[in-house]
């Protein structure tokens, strides 16, 4: 399945792309969301929707210092299994719910 639609800074890459889509790629908004729900923050965001866009596409992000300060290692360690360019490396959904942040 291939779609051409969504909110930007919660797209995957696969979709930004263009490429095939599944169960992984949902997995990746699901980083996007904690990694907002946890900081106030969009991890891709940029000033327009292209720089957005771009911003997924070289999956280029980080753990802010001041807005992830007293976040634990293990929430930070969940997001990054999530926010992983490649889909076939993310965690799946039953893998997420067993991690230790949760």
């Amino acid at each position: 399945l291939r779609v051409n639609f969504g909110t930007p800074e919660f797209l995957a890459p696969e979709v930004v792309s263009y490429e095939c889509v599944s169960f992984p790629t949902d997995m990746w908004s699901v980083g996007v969301i904690a990694y907002m729900l946890l900081s106030g923050l969009s991890p891709f965001l940029g000033d327009n929707d292209n720089e957005t866009l771009n911003n997924v596409l070289s999956c280029c992000w980080d753990f802010e210092v001041e807005e992830f300060r007293g976040v634990s290692d293990q929430a930070k360690d969940f997001i990054s299994k999530l926010l992983t360019k490649e889909k076939s490396w993310r965690l799946s959904a039953a893998a997420a719910l067993k991690h230790p942040w949760l």
